[in-house]
């Protein structure tokens, strides 16, 4: 298991750059080598460079199981061709979802994992879509006073991090559905935006560089990292 406090493109928001899977990793092609180069030394998978409508933000427009990936109509034609070329060479049958709505920011709107997703309610007339896609159980739910339930928590298949101002009920509802641990926290000095800050899978981690050691801390071990 590897960890990693850092910044991507000078800046300690490293959720927002990356979308990582047990198998693989897509990064911004326009990534310099020394960024490309910590991504290497943390995750294991496979790395593609990847963009939607030529944007780097890819953890902010995309969100993945093992089971498929979800992505915004805005990608184009030769980017969805790249990213099927690719994870064909996974050897699995990793669905890519293009789904088509005003809210497009999916890696904000959804949090999910091998077991279960939570989508906005911004999404609630897509929730069939999204679960046949990410082939888990999908609910509809806004928490923290929040209608962005990817942006204000971080899982995996081991443990998730949700905002301090979660209700013990909603902590208890999201461990229910992501069937892990569930606890609250921030990251990069006091942020509640834990997928901003953060990027994870089972195994290995790249945090923010403004993270405290107590944070560190609690999302490392909530994780199992």
């Amino acid at each position: 298991m590897t960890i990693l406090r850092t910044e991507l493109f000078g800046r300690p928001l490293v959720g927002v750059y990356l979308e990582v899977s047990n198998d693989y990793v897509l990064y911004p092609p326009n990534m310099s080598k020394s960024d490309l180069k910590k991504v290497k030394e943390v995750f294991t998978g496979s790395l593609y460079p990847f963009s939607i409508n030529n944007s780097r933000l890819i953890g902010v427009y995309s969100v993945n199981n093992k089971y498929g990936i979800i992505v915004p109509h805005i990608l184009r034609d030769d980017e969805e061709a790249r990213l099927e070329q690719n994870l064909a060479n996974e050897g699995n049958s990793i669905q890519i979802g293009v789904l088509k709505s005003i809210d497009n920011a999916y890696g904000n709107l959804i949090i999910c994992n091998d077991n279960g997703a939570i989508i906005s309610s911004l999404l609630k007339d897509h929730q069939k879509q999204i679960e046949d896609i990410l082939n888990v159980e999908t609910v509809v739910l806004d928490f923290a006073g929040s209608y962005l339930p990817g942006s204000v928590g971080l899982t995996n298949n081991k443990g998730c991090l949700v905002h301090p101002l979660s209700t013990d009920g909603e902590i208890d509802y999201i461990s229910s559905i992501l069937k892990v641990e569930t606890d609250v926290s921030t990251i990069n000095r006091g942020i509640p935006y834990l997928s901003s800050g953060g990027v994870v899978n089972d195994h290995d981690g790249i945090f923010g560089k403004e993270s405290t050691g107590p944070e560190m801390m609690r999302l490392t071990n909530i994780l199992q990292l």
